[in-house]
């Protein structure tokens, strides 16, 4: 499976070489920059990003904005304070076409240094992996989720947030 990671950023500069980092491994990289004004372009070129400086349309609608530039079907989303951790890296790496149309991945939510494990905040599952040609987010301006055609998965290992 060849895989775009997709990432929307507003000068996150503080996160985002983390971030980078972390999705090095995929295929290619492809950021939608909203006009930041601190180092946040600069440090996601120097990772070989393909970056858009474009005008915000809400979180749904950058997304699938950033989504329809990628150059593969299955797209990896992630925001600028996510990390994939090396487990989830080696499973999303391990799968091959299947079947699912997407995956449900856990999120670890922190507060500060402390993880947040009660109101629904673990295992907090979002279909972050996907076949761009099965589906999209909704445009809604917050809490935009996507909305896949045909069967999904669930992955093990979590996103860090």
């Amino acid at each position: 499976m060849k895989i775009s990671a997709t990432i929307i950023t507003l000068n996150e500069e503080q996160n985002i070489g983390e971030c980078l980092e972390s999705v090095k491994w995929v295929d290619e990289i492809i950021v939608s920059d909203s006009g930041s004004t601190d180092k946040t372009v600069h440090i996601c070129e120097g990772f070989g990003a393909r970056v858009y400086i474009d005008e915000w349309r809400g979180f749904g609608a950058q997304k699938n904005l950033v989504a329809g530039r990628a150059r593969n079907d299955w797209v990896l989303n992630i925001d600028a304070d996510e990390r994939v951790t090396p487990e989830l890296k080696d499973e999303i790496t391990a799968l091959h076409e299947n079947g699912f149309n997407g995956y449900y991945i856990p999120r670890k939510n922190y507060f500060g240094a402390v993880q947040v494990r009660h109101c629904g905040w673990w295992p907090d599952h979002n279909l972050r992996l996907y076949k761009r040609s099965a589906g999209a987010f909704s445009e809604k301006l917050v809490h935009e989720a996507v909305a896949i055609d045909g069967p999904k998965g669930y992955l093990r290992n979590p996103l860090i947030h």
